[in-house]
C-alpha cells in the first residue's frame, strides 16, 4: 500500500515536517532521579527518530517542582536543565526527526503537592487538592513560560502545552473540576484564560514564529467534563492565542479512556477531533488506538485531520513508520493493547516500563541485538511465542535456527488466547513472530513431534524447550471423574453440551472463556477462590470485561474454594458456609497452567546444551514469556 498522505511533508506554523507522524508525549520512566535527561532516555527516543517519526513529542516534562507527576520524569523547572535537554534535541535532529517538549503540571496528579483550580477530589482516590489562588495561577503561567523559552534555548522546534488527561491545565478547562468564580472560572473563557495566557506569553517571549501545541482532550470522559462540542469551542480560544497545533487526546484522572485497552474501538477520538478541526484553521493531530498503518492512512485521507499521534504503536515498534513505507506492515510489531508493561507492572528492572510484545522496547541500552561470536545450530522446540521470539532473535544474530512444532499453525497459548472478545490482536502479534522467524531464515517444521530421537538427528549445539504447559488440574474430589472440559477445547471449537455452563476459576483465562461462552448465548456461573475477577488483568482491561460479564448476565462467585466436583456442579466453601450449587450442563476447567517438563526429562544426556524457557520452565503470563525468550535469544 502507498501511504501517500501519512508519508507526505506538512507543516505546523513555520515548522515542517517531512511525513505526519508524530511520536505521542508517554512516559518511558527513563528520566534521571532529579529530573535531568538520562543516556537510556536518550536512546529510546532516537530509535523512534530512527524509525521515520516526522516528529517527537517528548513525554510530559514538569515546569515546577510541585507539578511533578511520578518518578524518572523529566524536568524543566530551571536553567540547569537546559544543557540535558540540549543534549536529547541535538541527539533527536542527529537522527533525521524534529523534537517537541511537552510542558505540564501534574495538578490533582501531582506526586508532591495534589492542587487543582477548585477543592473537588478526584475521581480515583478521594483525595481533596489545594485550592490555588489567583496568584498560584498567575505563577504557574510564568512556569509554562519560562519551561518554553528554556526549551527553545536547549534546540527544541516547538513545545506543547499539556491540557488533557486530568493534569492541572485539563482541570481548568473542564467544568468537571473547575467551579471557580475569580477571572479563571466561569464560562469557557475564563476557564481557558490560564492555558490562552500561556500561548500569549510563550508566542511573546520566544517569537510568533515559534510552534505551539497544545495537548487537548476531545472528550473528558468523566460526568460534567467537555465533550467534543466543549473541545471545539476551547480549540477556538487556544487558536486565537495563538496555537499552532491542536494535539487530541481523551480521559482524565486515569478514567475513561487516557490509556486504552484493547476492548476500546480503534482511533476512539477521532470523532471529536473532527469536530475540533471544522472549527479551527490550524492542524488537528489525533491519538488514540492508531495501531496500523492502514487505518493512520485513512484518517488522513478523510481530510478531518492533519496528523496522527502513535502512541503505544511506537513503544511496541520503533520502526513502525520505516515499515510501513517499505511495504513491510506484517514485520511491525503489533501494540495488542494489553497495558501489561506500559501502564502495568514495569516488570524487569524495577523503574522501566515497557511492551509486552517489544521486550528491546525501554531497554535500548541494555537488551541489544548483537552478533553472537560462535555460531551454533539451535533447536527450538515450540512454536508458542517464548519460542518464537527466542528463534527469530537468535536467528537474527547468526545462529542456525530450527523450529519445530507439534501442531499445525504457530501461536500455541497465544493464538488460543486470541479467541476472546477483543483479543485478536493477539493474533496478529503471532503472525509477527512467525514473519520475523521466516524472515531471519529460521526453518519451521510444522506437524512435527520433536522426541529425543529426532532432536539428536539434527544434531543441535543447543536445544531450547518451549513447549508451553498444560492445564492445571487440582486434586479436588471428584474433578477427574465428573467430565470437566479444559477452557482451551471450547475456545478452539469444542461445543460444551446444554445451555448452562460452570466456569472452575475466575482468573484471566476463566473471565475470557465466560466472556466467550456468554457472547455465544451460554447462561455462565464462574466460580473463584480469590476476591475479585480477572484480578491478574490490567485495572482499565479488567473495567471492561467486567461490565460486559455483567451486561450478558454472568454469575460470579468470588471468594469461594471448591470442595468438591459432581457432573452437575459443584461444592464450595464461601465465608465457613459450605453451599451446594448444581444444575450445570457443562463444567469449565479454569484453574490455569502447570509447565510441562516431558521433554526435559527425555532430553536428559543429550549431548547438546537444553535450556528451557516459558511456560515449559515455569507457568507464568505472556509478559514473563516474551521477555524471557528475548533474552536467551540474545545471549546464546
Amino acid at each position: 500500500m502507498k501511504y501517500k498522505k501519512l508519508l507526505s511533508p506538512a507543516k505546523i506554523g513555520s515548522l515542517e515536517l517531512k511525513n505526519r507522524a508524530i511520536m505521542a508525549p508517554m512516559s518511558a520512566a527513563l528520566g534521571n532521579p532529579d529530573g535531568t535527561i538520562s543516556d537510556p532516555l536518550i536512546a529510546y527516543l532516537t530509535a523512534r527518530a530512527d524509525g521515520g517519526v516526522g516528529m517527537i513529542i517528548t513525554e510530559y516534562c514538569f515546569v515546577t517542582e510541585d507539578g511533578r507527576s511520578s518518578d524518572h520524569q523529566i524536568s524543566v523547572t530551571d536553567d540547569g536543565k537546559i544543557p540535558g535537554l540540549k543534549k536529547l534535541a541535538d541527539a533527536v535532529h542527529e537522527h533525521g526527526a524534529k523534537i517537541c517538549l511537552q510542558l505540564q503540571h501534574g495538578g490533582r496528579r501531582s506526586m508532591v503537592r495534589v492542587m487543582a483550580p477548585s477543592a473537588i477530589m478526584k475521581q480515583t482516590d478521594r483525595v481533596t487538592p489545594y485550592e490555588m489562588t489567583t496568584q498560584d495561577v498567575y505563577d504557574l503561567i510564568d512556569a509554562f513560560i519560562a519551561g518554553a523559552v528554556r526549551a527553545k534555548k536547549a534546540g527544541f522546534d516547538m513545545v506543547e502545552v499539556h491540557c488533557s488527561h486530568g493534569y492541572l491545565l485539563n482541570d481548568f478547562v473542564s467544568p468537571s473540576a473547575n467551579r471557580r468564580t475569580d477571572e479563571f472560572g466561569g464560562g469557557i473563557t475564563g476557564r481557558a484564560k490560564a492555558p490562552v495566557m500561556i500561548i500569549e506569553g510563550i508566542k511573546k517571549a520566544c517569537g510568533n514564529d515559534y510552534p505551539v501545541s497544545v495537548r487537548l482532550n476531545g472528550d473528558d470522559m468523566v460526568s460534567d467534563g467537555n465533550l467534543g462540542r466543549d473541545s471545539a469551542a476551547l480549540a477556538m480560544l487556544l487558536e486565537e492565542a495563538g496555537a499552532d497545533l491542536i494535539d487530541v487526546s481523551g480521559g482524565m484522572n486515569g478514567v475513561g479512556y487516557g490509556i486504552a485497552p484493547a476492548a476500546v474501538k480503534t482511533g476512539y477520538n477521532a470523532d471529536p477531533a473532527e469536530e475540533i478541526r471544522k472549527v479551527v484553521g490550524i492542524p488537528v493531530a489525533v491519538a488514540g488506538r492508531i495501531n496500523e498503518p492502514e487505518y493512520a492512512e485513512s484518517l488522513l485521507r478523510k481530510g478531518n485531520v492533519e496528523f496522527i499521534t502513535l502512541g503505544r504503536s511506537l513503544f511496541a515498534d520503533p520502526a513502525f513508520v520505516n515499515k510501513a513505507a517499505a511495504g513491510k506492515e506484517e514485520e511491525i510489531c503489533p501494540c495488542v493493547g494489553c497495558l501489561q508493561r506500559c501502564y502495568g507492572s514495569y516488570g524487569h528492572g524495577g523503574q522501566f516500563r515497557g511492551c509486552m510484545v517489544n521486550p528491546f522496547s525501554m531497554r535500548e541500552t541494555v537488551l541489544k541485538i548483537e552478533p553472537a561470536e560462535t555460531k551454533k545450530k539451535v533447536v527450538v522446540v515450540g512454536a508458542g511465542i517464548a519460542g518464537m521470539e527466542t528463534a527469530w532473535i537468535a536467528a537474527a544474530r547468526g545462529h542456525q535456527v530450527e523450529l519445530v512444532e507439534q501442531s499445525a499453525y504457530p501461536g500455541g497459548q497465544f493464538r488460543i488466547a486470541a479467541i476472546p472478545p477483543h483479543k485478536q490482536m493477539l493474533a496478529r502479534a503471532c503472525v509477527y513472530y512467525s514473519n520475523m522467524c521466516k524472515k531471519h531464515g529460521v526453518v519451521m517444521r510444522f506437524h512435527t513431534k520433536a522426541d529425543r530421537a529426532f532432536i539428536e538427528s539434527l544434531n543441535p549445539d543447543i536445544v531450547v524447550i518451549a513447549t508451553g504447559g498444560t492445564p492445571l488440574v487440582p486434586g479436588i474430589p471428584g474433578l477427574k471423574d465428573s467430565g470437566c472440559i479444559a477452557n482451551r477445547e471450547i475456545l478452539l471449537g469444542k461445543i460444551a453440551p446444554g445451555n448452562k455452563a460452570l466456569i472452575l476459576g475466575g482468573g484471566l483465562q476463566g473471565a475470557e472463556t465466560a466472556d466467550f461462552m456468554a457472547e455465544h448465548g451460554y447462561e455462565v456461573t464462574i466460580i473463584e477462590m480469590r476476591d475479585k475477577i480477572a484480578m491478574d488483568d490490567h485495572p482499565a482491561t479488567q473495567k471492561l470485561l467486567l461490565e460486559r460479564l455483567r451486561a450478558n448476565g454472568v454469575d460470579m462467585i468470588t471468594s469461594a474454594t471448591v470442595k468438591a466436583v459432581c457432573p452437575d456442579g459443584v461444592d464450595y466453601e464461601k465465608n465457613s458456609q459450605l453451599t451446594s450449587l448444581r444444575g450445570f450442563d457443562s463444567i469449565i476447567l479454569a484453574f490455569g497452567t502447570r509447565s510441562n517438563q516431558t521433554l526435559a526429562e527425555e532430553l536428559k544426556g543429550i549431548q547438546a546444551e537444553v535450556v528451557t524457557v516459558g511456560d515449559a520452565a515455569k507457568a507464568g503470563n505472556a509478559v514473563e514469556a516474551i521477555y524471557r525468550g528475548a533474552v536467551l535469544g540474545t545471549t546464546i
